[in-house]
């Protein structure tokens, strides 16, 4: 009863502090974007007790927000590094997860005051020595968050190879594995992640001083008032206090959040600042590096698939009883799962065994190839069935050996039936090669990606890279049908 009356109170001197405009108090509830997937201590979903459901200080945080300002605060699921343009098209009302008002996103979005304080930790693989700070990563591999803080910091240390992940759980697997050397996250993530890699070291003290806070769109300043009234409040009245303590999340230097030019940080920042100017010599520069790795891969992993492909296609026809089985096996297991996990697999997953972790590059090509090379098998299935049997036995009669007909008769018949599908297959492939930067390849489209995150640009850039992809796409495209051409010529 007294928790009812406490809240009741907080409503009543929230809605007087807190003018949140009368959409959201019609509506009665405020959408917040987070990403699940970041894990502790943000928002993630404990699963080491039935029925908990999404937990996480910035889940606190939402509810007692929600109190303050009298409404209800639901979250959208969003990936991490779209949460500016989730907002921007307004799938939800403000971004609260563990969010650093970076340069970049300044100029796309404003920020509220800030409601946490903290500070920069830089981890290393259980090998690695003569580390005390950034300073000796010169030259190494580092892993980081792409879009977040830890980033910008990297950024700016000249001389480091830096390794942009999608998640902090990924980046530490792979300083634990040894494909990098070590990775930096924000003090918070490092210190709830420490359980899940018991063998990451810390070095160095944590450095820094920066913040998160609550990102809404440019051209609602009301509401960024809100919610700037709202955290005063529960700063004020201890609550921000008791969430973090909870979590074990309060460090002295919580104690600024209250200093004025804490308070006043972003407050500056308005609907007249101008979007982030593009400079074209960089940008081409990133998107074409990014295009030539993109055709890199997509030659290469389709060559392999070409050979595996064959090669599985004449055991399943020809080949001895265990082996045909084993090919069909392996085409119904590559068709029939996703090649996002098989890419994960292949990479993460193999990872954690000594003697099998691959670079990304390496597995990237690979999981396009093993997972290509089940479909080019079923289209060489289909072409070397079609070839009449009386050719066979025509070879046959001729002295040829069984071998001997397929190699020099049977065979180049169907690769001039498979032509057509298998450069269809290729373009697919071509397009399909982006699934590799879940494993840290930045290709095209990654490249595409990580600048229209930084300029909110993505409608030009989106029409550069999809021209990019076309340029490379269509003189393949071309070659393929002239190739068809000739041999339809040769066979007349």
């Amino acid at each position: 009863m007294l928790r009812l009356l406490v809240s009741l109170a907080l409503a009543a001197v929230g809605s007087a502090q807190s003018p949140l405009p009368q959409r959201y108090r019609d509506a009665g509830v405020l959408r917040w974007g987070a990403d699940a997937e970041g894990g502790a201590p943000f928002v993630f979903v404990d699963g080491t007790r039935p029925g908990a459901g999404e937990v996480g200080f910035e889940v606190d945080l939402a509810r007692e927000l929600g109190v303050v300002l009298g409404v209800e605060l639901r979250r959208v699921q969003a990936p991490y590094e779209s949460l500016v343009q989730v907002l921007d098209r307004g799938d939800c009302d403000l971004v609260l997860n563990g969010f650093e008002p970076t340069p970049a996103r300044r100029e796309l979005v404003r920020f509220t005051r800030p409601y946490y304080v903290f500070q920069q930790q830089l981890s290393v693989g259980p090998g690695v020595t003569g580390v005390r700070g950034l300073a000796d990563l010169v030259g190494r591999r580092v892993g980081v968050l792409g879009q977040s803080q830890s980033h910008q910091v990297l950024l700016a240390q000249p001389g480091i190879d830096i390794v942009v992940y999608e998640s902090n759980v990924t980046a530490y697997e792979d300083v634990v594995n040894g494909r990098t050397a070590a990775s930096l996250a924000d003090l918070p993530i490092a210190r709830a992640l420490r359980p899940l890699f018991p063998r990451l070291v810390d070095v160095g003290e944590p450095f820094g001083a920066y913040y998160y806070a609550i990102a809404v769109r440019r051209g609602e300043p009301e509401l960024q008032r809100a919610l700037d009234e709202a955290i005063g409040a529960l700063l004020a009245n201890g609550t921000l206090e008791r969430i973090y303590r909870e979590w074990e999340l309060w460090v002295p230097a919580e104690a600024r959040l209250g200093d004025r030019d804490v308070v006043d940080a972003f407050a500056r920042d308005g609907d007249d600042r101008a979007a982030a100017e593009l400079h074209w010599g960089a940008v081409l520069s990133l998107l074409g590096t990014g295009a030539l790795r993109t055709l890199g891969i997509s030659v290469v992993s389709f060559a392999l698939a070409v050979l595996l492909g064959l090669a599985i296609a004449l055991l399943r026809l020809h080949g001895p009883r265990p082996l045909r089985w084993c090919a069909v096996a392996y085409v119904e297991l590559l068709r029939g799962t996703p090649i996002l996990v098989q890419m994960l697999l292949l990479y993460y997953g193999l990872g954690q065994i000594e003697g099998l972790r691959l670079d990304a590059v390496t597995a990237g090509v690979l999981g396009l190839a093993l997972n290509y090379a089940a479909f080019e098998a079923e289209i060489y299935r289909g072409a070397l069935s079609a070839i009449p049997r009386g050719q066979r036995e025509a070879a046959q009669a001729l002295g040829f050996t069984g071998a001997q007909a397929l190699r020099h008769i049977v065979v180049p018949q169907a690769l001039r039936l498979s032509l057509a599908p298998s450069t269809n297959d290729f373009i697919a492939l071509f397009k399909d090669s982006s699934i590799v930067m879940v494993i840290t390849v930045v290709e095209l489209t990654k490249q595409y990606q990580m600048l229209a995150n930084a300029t909110g640009r993505f409608i030009v850039l989106g029409f550069v890279t999809s021209g990019l992809y076309l340029l490379m796409s269509l003189p393949l495209a071309y070659l393929a049908r002239r190739f068809e051409r000739r041999l339809d010529r040769d066979r007349a």
